[in-house]
């Protein structure tokens, strides 16, 4: 991706021994040898986010996606992710993964998402899966348009990894 690593200045493990040691109430410190651990990976979860070029906001949207959705906008990303489960097979999960891989990055967030709703959600959901054949064409989602490609045979991009944070399913 394009960003640099994110600045990792907070010894969070020295954050977490040193919650645990620092209240005398027991009833507090059980509270909190439960949330210091959980949140301390969801700030590593964050860190690993921006490390991988998601938007700023990434994780903190309260859906699958990682980036920002007003309600018409996420609708219009589950199409997508419904086109890639329902005509390419895949599992939700990866097909979540390869949306956040795909535009959950600060440079389509930097974008207006809103262009993507002049085109259907299988042309964004193709290009998310199939990569450019050797004429430079990706499938759009069009019978008419498509009738010559041979899916079986057409390149496939790489999912993320699976230890990538864009994995939220």
């Amino acid at each position: 991706m394009t960003s640099d690593p994110a600045p990792d200045d907070l010894d969070l493990d020295t954050i977490e021994e040193l919650c645990a040691a620092a209240t005398p109430d027991a009833e507090f410190l059980a509270l909190a040898r439960k949330a210091v651990p959980h949140l301390v990976a969801e700030v590593r979860r964050l860190r690993w986010l921006v490390e991988y070029g998601a938007c700023p906001t990434a994780g903190t949207t309260g859906t699958e996606f990682v980036l920002p959705l007003d309600d018409q906008m996420l609708a219009y990303f589950r199409e997508m992710a419904d086109v890639l489960v329902e005509h390419i097979g895949l599992s939700r999960a990866e097909a979540v993964a390869r949306i956040n891989a795909s535009y959950g990055t600060r440079q389509w967030v930097d974008l207006d998402l809103q262009l993507m709703g002049h085109e259907l959600p299988e042309y964004w959901a193709y290009a998310v899966y199939y990569a450019p054949d050797s004429r430079g064409r990706l499938p759009v989602g069009s019978p008419t348009a498509d009738a010559d490609i041979d899916f079986g045979a057409h390149p496939v991009r790489p999912a993320p990894p699976k230890d990538s944070p864009f994995w939220t399913l």
